[in-house]
């Protein structure tokens, strides 16, 4: 009984320090959107693209600190101070995670501005990215790892291999999914957050776990990186195919934009994905 009592006090601090550096995010990102009042735009105009890119921060925040959490304990003073500047180092890496997005997979959309208009599938896309990085980012961090170099190598290998989903994705789709996000198609921004996301589920899974050397390491996340691409690609078109037999994803995504149907699609996709990250 005693013993429970302790590790609930320990997870009490642990949450305690997420939730800081949840505040810290939070001060930041009122900062960059300094010509728009963040907290006016969720609690009076309930503006959906804001809420999702903070959500989408805030939990990408949690997943990335839980990586740190893992893995056998240093005695509870050194796991609060690791969980410290380790959450540290998130917080800023999801940053850059976003200024990446930013540039890369929604070049051409002034993002901001876009949330500031109520685009929720700006924000739905926002929080894909946050989400699929918290998880790289907890993977890269968990366990007996090589390192703080050993996490920031796969963390940046991670976000390339997300890159690489989106754009060959974007090549896939018989549409420009980046210029139904700009125009405010919130099917399309869950439909590529779904994805970004299903692929950090197994990218977390891919690279978490004891250093076993470069070599080893680099050649299992190259080989489970790219089985994840190929199977999520595969069960993509199983998925409309089965669960949505009466129509097919373009219709549902550009002429429709049935965010009932993506959901429903994006939500097997990510069950197919922890399946496919629990075996690696």
């Amino acid at each position: 009984m005693m013993q429970e009592l302790i590790l609930t006090g320990h997870g009490f601090v642990y949450a305690v320090i997420v939730m800081v550096y949840v505040v810290i995010a939070k001060k930041i990102m009122d900062w960059r959107t300094k010509d728009m009042d963040d907290d006016y735009e969720i609690e009076e105009k309930s503006n959906p693209a804001v809420g999702l890119q903070r959500a989408g921060l805030y939990l990408g925040i949690a997943l990335g600190m839980s990586g740190a959490l893992t893995g056998g304990s240093m005695g509870f003073v050194k796991d609060v101070i690791t969980l410290a500047w380790e959450g540290a180092l998130i917080v800023v890496l999801l940053f850059v995670a976003r200024e990446v997005c930013d540039r890369v997979i929604l070049r051409g959309i002034d993002n901001d501005a876009e949330a500031a208009d109520g685009n929720a599938a700006v924000g739905f896309a926002e929080l894909g990215v946050y989400v699929a990085s918290g998880l790289v980012l907890a993977g890269a961090f968990a366990g007996e790892g090589g390192g703080l170099l050993s996490a920031l190598v796969f963390f940046v290998l991670g976000q390339m291999v997300l890159f690489i989903l989106y754009f060959v994705y974007e090549k896939a789709t018989p549409f420009n999914i980046r210029e139904e996000i700009k125009n405010g198609n919130a099917a399309a921004g869950l439909n590529a957050a779904g994805m970004m996301v299903a692929l950090g589920v197994i990218l977390r899974s891919s690279i978490a776990g004891p250093a076993m050397g470069w070599t080893q390491d680099l050649s299992a996340f190259a080989v489970s990186a790219g089985a994840g691409l190929v199977m999520l690609f595969i069960f993509r078109w199983v998925i409309d195919w089965l669960l949505l037999p009466n129509t097919d994803y373009e219709t549902e995504i550009k002429r429709d934009q049935n965010i009932a149907a993506i959901a429903l699609t994006e939500g097997v996709l990510l069950s197919v994905a922890i399946i496919i990250a629990a075996v690696l």
